[in-house]
């Protein structure tokens, strides 16, 4: 296919757009183009309509980018990279080399001149990776192998953490650890050295995989057919399956190939492929040598040109490594076995990173998350011993490195072992893994739940007792650390922070004109305050305004389904991406619109009236004696005594760590944060979610009542 260069200005700098395929024949045309329009051009490259990279076009770019580089120029700007193009680029550990964007702006799609060629050739590169027998992979339909456990195999399979995008990409490959070698559908072939083979994946059609160390070495003194080397390895060697690592010399070169030989190879063709070498001397091989130092060796010599027939002639000097089988092992009773209905392409290549070492893994997931997924892992070693349970939470890179920096500066020095300990990180596609330990358990998964599992079970009264022991104990290294400081409240409790669409859904989801500052509320038949023209408007406004209040380190999501309990009453926290210093109370608020709205019925209006006239009693003041908070009444007809319970006790355990004589934004902002996100939640009723704005309005009305700041522009 040919590779057409259309040269385009962006931003008064000049760009090359590469259309078609950048491999070994029209990479020379491409480094000719750079050449003739010398350096530091061009300053962006859009790759959008890029087909395919190999080896020899990535030395290319590369060449250029440290060219450019050199001249003190900013790095090269690549735009549009496509699936099979990003691949090559992770797998070759450049995937953060150049910046990147998913496409240009519409000001630079001006082209200027044009230039073309064509074909198809290959190119080179090398790096290392488990071990057993022959392991068979047969109408694998996309299951994932990693290149560290693929180590020495060939086959068909596809690139790509997702499954669809591997299938769109079916490609032949032969594998030696820290080398990946390709022949494309069109018969396009490359080979490419691996970054991080643990972490890099193959999803699976039909391969084999010579697994272990082979049974014997023979070196050849006259040239065999592979009938005749069969043969010969019989009459020593259990069979009747036997798989073959050759290195053959050739009249220029030599060439590396691996063949599985049926029972009935004899009659039958060989399954198998090769692949030329340059440097190799097979003088320097012999059968003392280990077989990684024997790979290493040859990984760092492998050629271009993947030959998908096997190779069935073994000419004299050749030397033949031999694992042996009576019976293939299937994949399923070699790899990782994965339990995990719900996970998606990307979860399934996380678990098999971090949990490598383990046989079986088991996964239930614990919360719902709105941008991160967290499960509860049970997992077993190859003998079928359990492993002590562990958490996987998965999410966007930012959310999940900000887990990992609060657990450094906050969980690891306060919490000890009634938290989670991370004991691993990778990345798959556009999510990243961290694998966490509960340190203080030693049990087994049996009884491990969460605290919300067991309210929805009907331990509403254990479960109020378990969280403020929670709060009263495990957690006071924090709370009890609170100190009174001005504080930028409403910039640390905007709900805009985690959930940044939620005006826009807003806008299309509410029957209301959310531009106007106050709203007829029918099933109370009275206006109240507008939250969502306060959010939009003067919310931003205040974010510098500062209050005095108590000031901790506090979780920032502490909801039931992030803290579990074992059969002993232990409790153990997790999920830590949201953790800093904030007011106090943070903590005990986010718990009030999930009791008070998200577990509420709300069948009918008349339902929903009820409902809003029992909230209208949560939030008016006077404060009980001693407590700057509203007072919850006895009984509420549409809450039921267990979530009362448990919502006066949150209230409770703000107003002690808060001080009696505390502002009523410290609790209530925080609670304003969490109600109004409610809209969002496309698992709750349609009518739950247009109620929330009534409840944020009832407590938007309070805040005014005695904030005046908040009360300011609100005629």
């Amino acid at each position: 296919m040919e590779l057409n260069l259309e040269t385009f200005l962006h931003g008064g700098q000049t760009g090359l757009r590469l259309v078609g395929r950048l491999n070994g024949a029209t990479a020379l045309q491409l480094e000719q183009w750079l050449q003739h329009h010398g350096e530091p051009s061009p300053a962006v490259w859009d790759i959008s309509a890029l087909q395919y990279v190999s080896s020899a076009g990535l030395r290319v770019l590369l060449a250029h980018e440290k060219r450019r580089r050199k001249t003190g120029a900013p790095a090269t700007l690549l735009a549009g990279l496509q699936p099979a193009v990003r691949e090559v680029l992770v797998i070759t550990g450049l995937g953060e080399f150049w910046p990147q964007v998913a496409e240009l702006p519409l000001e630079s799609a001006a082209a200027v001149t044009a230039a073309t060629e064509s074909s198809t050739e290959p190119s080179t590169e090398s790096s290392a990776g488990p071990s057993g027998t022959l392991v068979r992979w047969q109408q694998a339909a996309g299951v994932a192998a990693s290149l560290a456990e693929l180590r020495v195999a060939f086959g068909r399979g596809g690139l790509g953490a997702r499954r669809a995008t591997a299938a769109a990409n079916p490609v032949d490959f032969f594998s030696l650890p820290g080398v990946l070698a390709l022949r494309q559908a069109d018969g396009e072939t490359d080979t490419l050295l691996v970054a991080n083979p643990a972490e890099r994946f193959v999803r699976l059609e039909d391969a084999w995989a010579l697994a272990g160390s082979p049974a014997t070495v023979l070196c050849l003194q006259v040239p065999l057919t592979a009938a005749q080397v069969l043969a010969t390895i019989s009459q020593s060697v259990p069979g009747p399956w036997y798989g073959l690592l050759a290195a053959a010399p050739m009249e220029v070169g030599a060439r590396i190939s691996l063949s599985v030989l049926p029972p009935t190879a004899a009659n039958e063709r060989a399954t198998g492929c090769s692949v030329p070498v340059t440097g190799l001397d097979i003088a320097d091989l012999n059968a003392a040598a280990s077989l990684d130092t024997v790979l290493d060796a040859l990984a760092a010599v492998v050629g271009e040109g993947l030959q998908s027939s096997a190779v069935t002639d073994f000419p004299a000097g050749t030397w033949l490594w031999i694992w042996s089988a009576t019976v293939p092992v299937a994949a399923n009773e070699h790899g990782l076995t994965l339990d995990a209905p719900e996970a998606d392409d990307e979860t399934e290549l996380l678990v098999r990173t971090l949990y490598a070492d383990c046989k079986h893994v088991q996964l239930s997931r614990l919360s719902g998350g709105f941008s991160a997924a967290t499960w509860l892992v049970a997992s077993s070693d190859t003998a079928g011993r359990q492993h002590l349970p562990t958490v996987l939470k998965v999410g966007p890179p930012a959310m999940m490195n900000r887990e990992n920096t609060a657990h450094e500066r906050y969980v690891r020095p306060f919490i000890l072992n009634n938290a989670s300990v991370a004991l691993g990180n990778a990345t798959q596609g556009d999510s990243v893994g961290l694998r966490y330990n509960f340190v203080g358990i030693t049990g087994d998964t049996q009884g491990l739940q969460t605290l919300m599992r067991r309210w929805n079970a009907g331990e509403g009264d254990t479960v109020t007792t378990l969280f403020g022991q929670l709060a009263r104990s495990t957690l006071r290294p924090w709370y009890g650390q609170a100190r009174r400081q001005p504080t930028r409240l409403y910039a640390n409790h905007t709900p805009l922070h985690l959930f940044t669409g939620l005006l826009g859904v807003a806008r299309d989801f509410l029957p209301h004109d959310l531009q106007q500052r106050r709203l007829f509320c029918a099933p109370l038949g009275r206006e109240l305050p507008n939250p969502w023209w306060f959010l939009e408007h003067r919310w931003s406004r205040l974010h510098e305004y500062a209050i005095d209040c108590q000031v901790a380190v506090t979780h920032g999501d502490l909801n039931l389904n992030n803290v579990l309990s074992d059969e002993r009453g232990n409790l153990y926290v997790i999920d830590f991406s949201e953790t800093r210093e904030r007011s106090v109370a943070s903590d005990f608020a986010r718990n009030e619109p999930v009791f008070l709205l998200e577990q509420a019925t709300l069948e009918n209006d008349e339902d929903e009236a009820r409902f809003l006239r029992d909230v209208e009693r949560c939030y008016t003041l006077p404060a009980e004696a001693g407590s700057f908070l509203p007072t919850l009444p006895e009984t509420l007809a549409t809450v039921d005594a267990n979530r009362l319970a448990f919502l006066r006790e949150q209230r409770q355990l703000a107003s002690d760590y808060l001080g009696a004589d505390a502002p009523l934004q410290a609790w209530l902002l925080p609670v304003l944060e969490w109600t109004l996100p409610i809209t969002l939640f496309g698992n709750r009723p349609e009518r739950l979610r247009r109620t929330a704005t009534w409840v944020a309005a009832l407590q938007l009305e309070l805040l005014q009542a005695v904030a005046q700041e908040a009360a300011e522009d609100f005629a």
